[in-house]
């Protein structure tokens, strides 16, 4: 089994090499990375030439530039071009553990039936201790979810960093939403789990770096996409659990808004959200 690893870079030469690093130290040596450079405007690029030339010279890493289209773009891009049907996300501030691609790939080879996979992660906020937040299963399940969307709404499930995705199933609903800023993610793991089976291993693998920067600063005023999607097809959610989730999203995003004194951005939230029903 052999996997391709798509990371998104704008503007990271902070944690570009960091990120790479954990990639190339992986226990499971059988992957290519691709970084999409999504018109970085600082020295991210030069830093990544420059740390790894002889890698992108022997094709371990493709180093794809393009002009500033955002992370959908950028994804789509990595996932086009890859030349394996697994294809796993990684941003650029993030980084996984060794044993990442090890349990991933075990945790395909058992469950070879779905679309999408997912593992556990960590998450370090703003540079301090590291720490496991609430997931959506308990520690330790790994198998087919029964329901994913249950579970979203009960903690984390599917996140960009901690994910793989079968490249054709991807391609099937379209990849992600080029031009949306916020639930770009969200939108696709719905998606996926609507049309096929989602699989998880929930033991952390990833840690995933929280921090202000220029990409959290181009969300202001943002709705999350699963609104604008369902309330522009006239797609009413069906089920519990889906509802229950679409609850979560709106209310967590809300509630962000809110504690941020952006009270435009939350009425914009709020109204994009009762259109999905009204």
């Amino acid at each position: 089994m052999k996997f391709s690893v798509v990371v998104p870079l704008y503007n990271k030469s902070y944690s570009i090499v960091r990120c790479i690093d954990s990639i190339l130290s992986q226990s499971y040596g059988c992957f290519e990375i691709i970084v999409v450079n999504d018109g970085s405007t600082d020295d991210s690029v030069e830093i990544l030439k420059s740390w790894y030339s002889d890698r992108i010279k022997n094709g371990q890493i493709r180093l794809i530039e393009q002009e500033n289209e955002g992370v959908s773009a950028a994804r789509n891009k990595g996932a086009q071009i890859a030349s394996h049907d697994c294809v796993c996300f990684l941003d650029a501030d993030d980084e996984w553990m060794p044993e990442f691609l090890e349990r991933m790939k075990q945790l395909i080879a058992d469950f070879p039936l779905a679309d999408l996979y997912c593992l556990a992660h960590k998450v370090c906020k703003f540079g301090r201790k590291s720490f496991v937040p609430r997931h959506g299963l308990p520690f330790g399940y790994r198998g087919y979810i029964e329901d994913f969307f249950d579970a979203s709404a009960r903690g984390s499930v599917a996140n960009s960093s901690k994910v793989c995705v079968r490249s054709d199933a991807l391609m099937k609903i379209g990849g992600f939403p080029v031009g949306v800023v916020a639930g770009e993610d969200l939108y696709v793991w719905i998606r996926l789990a609507l049309n096929g089976l989602v699989a998880c291993y929930m033991f952390p693998s990833v840690v995933v770096r929280v921090s202000e920067d220029d990409s959290r600063s181009a969300r202001r005023n943002s709705v999350p996409y699963p609104f604008i999607y369902l309330s522009s097809n006239k797609l009413k959610p069906k089920g519990w659990s889906f509802n229950k989730y679409l609850f979560v999203i709106f209310y967590t995003h809300f509630l962000w808004s809110i504690a941020s004194l952006k009270f435009r951005e939350a009425w914009l939230r709020a109204f994009a959200y009762l259109r999905v029903y009204f």
